[in-house]
C-alpha cells in the first residue's frame, strides 16, 4: 500500500509563537537569544532577519551589525511548550500515528485513511488552514511516500502551503536539490562533498557507487546513498508515553532568591506526593528541570532506593536535585519536577536497599494531612517552608 506521510513545519517556531502574542513583531526582523546579551548566540531567526544575512548560531553583536533594526527576544519555554502542545493536539485529530521531530515540526502517517480524510494533499491543506485559523500560525506541509522526502518538500516551500510529491518520483524530485538538503549532511560533510568531491546536487551523490562513497564517508555511505535516492523506510513513531507524574510551575517574574525557589519546589513535591498516595504508587526516580530566564534548562536526576511517596522524603530528594541543577548565576523562570519509574508503594523492595526506619507517627501525620487536603484542598494545611 502506498504510504501517505505528512511533514508539518512551522519555520522559526518560537518567533512565530511570539508574533501571535505580540502582533507588532510581524514583518520585522526578529531573532531569539538567551539573556539578550551581546555575546549570546541566536537560537531562532525570522525570514526578514535571514534576508539581511542573520543566521542561527551567530553572536548577537554580529547580527546587529548586519541588521541594525533587529529585534532580540528572550526565549519563553512555557509559551513555546503550550504552543507545541496545541499544534500536536490539533494534528492528532488527523491521525493517531504522529511523531514530533522538533518544536513546530511533526510527522503524520495517513496511510490507509483515504476513505476517511481523502487524498493526503487534501488532508494536508485542511491541516494547514486549520492551524492558521485556530492557532494563527503559518506553516508548510510536505506530502510524500516517506519521511525524508516529506521533510525536504516542506522545507522546499518559501511560503506557507502544501507540496505533494507524487509516489514513485521521489528521486526525481530530490535529485536537482543541493546536497545540504539531505538530513545528516552537516557543514563538515557538505564541505567535503563540495570541495574534495565537487558534488553539488543530490543526483550527483546518488550516481556514485557504494564503494566510492565508502572511501569518503565510511559507515555513513550506505545511508547517504539511500537518502540521495529518496529512499527512507523509517516508520512514523509516536512518542513513547512512559508512566510518570509531573508537576511544574513558572514564575511571573524570574527570581534568584533561593528561599522563594525552594518554597515553590516544596509545593511541587507535596503535590507529587499527594497524587502518588492517591494512586497507591511510589516513585523510584526523581527528575528536576530548572528553566532559567535566558532560555537554558538544567536537569538533574536522583535514583531512590525504594519507591517513595511520603512528602518529607520527596522534599529531601527535590532539594538535593535543586542544589545540583541550580548552579548558574542566572535568574530562574520555572521549575519542573517529575516522578519516574512509578511502582506500587508496597511492591517488592530492592535487594540491596538500605533498611527503612520510618516513624509510625510520621505516617499517621501524613494520612491526617491527606484527609484534610482531600476535603479542603492543598492550601488547607501548608508547611512553613512553602511560605518562602
Amino acid at each position: 500500500m502506498p504510504r501517505d506521510i505528512l511533514h508539518l513545519a512551522i519555520p522559526a517556531f518560537p518567533i512565530a509563537v511570539a508574533r501571535v502574542v505580540d502582533p507588532a513583531l510581524r514583518g520585522r526582523p526578529v531573532a531569539m537569544a538567551p539573556g539578550l546579551s551581546e555575546r549570546a548566540l541566536l537560537q531562532a531567526v525570522s525570514s526578514e532577519a535571514r534576508a539581511e544575512g542573520v543566521a542561527e548560531g551567530m553572536a548577537a553583536w554580529q547580527a546587529r551589525r548586519l541588521c541594525p533594526a533587529l529585534w532580540l527576544l528572550s526565549p519563553d519555554p512555557a509559551l513555546a511548550a503550550r504552543a507545541a502542545g496545541a499544534v500536536a493536539e490539533l494534528a492528532a485529530d488527523y491521525s493517531p500515528v504522529w511523531e514530533p521531530s522538533a518544536p513546530g515540526r511533526l510527522y503524520l502517517d495517513l496511510t490507509g485513511s483515504t476513505r476517511l480524510l481523502g487524498p493526503g494533499r487534501d488532508a494536508a491543506a485542511r491541516l494547514e488552514r486549520e492551524i492558521q485559523g485556530r492557532l494563527r500560525l503559518s506553516g508548510s506541509v510536505g506530502v510524500a511516500g516517506n519521511k525524508l522526502v516529506a521533510r525536504v518538500a516542506a522545507g522546499f516551500l518559501e511560503q506557507p502551503g502544501v507540496l505533494d510529491v507524487l509516489r514513485g518520483s521521489e528521486e526525481t524530485f530530490i535529485g536537482p536539490l543541493p546536497v545540504s538538503c539531505l538530513p545528516g549532511v552537516g557543514a563538515a560533510r557538505e564541505a567535503l562533498l563540495l570541495r574534495d568531491l565537487n558534488l553539488r546536487r543530490v543526483a550527483e551523490v546518488a550516481a556514485l557507487g557504494l564503494p566510492q562513497l565508502r572511501l569518503a564517508f565510511g559507515p555513513f555511505a550506505p545511508m547517504l546513498q539511500q537518502r540521495a535516492r529518496g529512499v527512507d523506510p523509517t516508520p512514523v513513531q509516536p512518542p513513547r508515553r512512559l508512566p510518570e507524574l509531573r508537576e511544574e510551575t513558572f514564575l511571573e517574574q524570574a527570581e534568584n532568591d533561593d528561599p522563594l525557589l525552594l518554597a515553590r519546589l516544596a509545593e511541587l513535591a507535596e503535590r507529587c506526593g499527594f497524587r502518588l498516595r492517591l494512586q497507591g504508587r511510589g516513585t523510584r526516580r526523581l527528575a528536576l528541570a530548572v528553566h532559567f530566564a535566558d532560555g537554558v534548562s538544567e536537569t538533574a536526576t536522583l535514583r531512590l532506593p525504594v519507591a517513595e511517596n511520603l512528602d518529607h522524603r520527596l522534599l529531601a530528594g527535590a532539594f538535593q536535585l535543586f542544589r545540583q541543577a541550580c548552579r548558574r548565576r542566572v535568574r530562574v523562570k520555572g521549575l519542573s519536577l517529575r516522578c519516574l519509574q512509578l511502582a506500587g508503594a508496597d511492591g517488592q523492595l530492592d535487594l540491596f536497599a538500605l533498611p527503612r526506619d520510618e516513624d509510625p507517627r510520621r505516617q499517621a501525620l501524613q494520612e491526617a494531612l491527606d484527609g484534610l487536603r482531600e476535603r479542603h484542598g492543598m492550601d488547607a494545611v501548608r508547611r512553613g517552608i512553602t511560605l518562602g
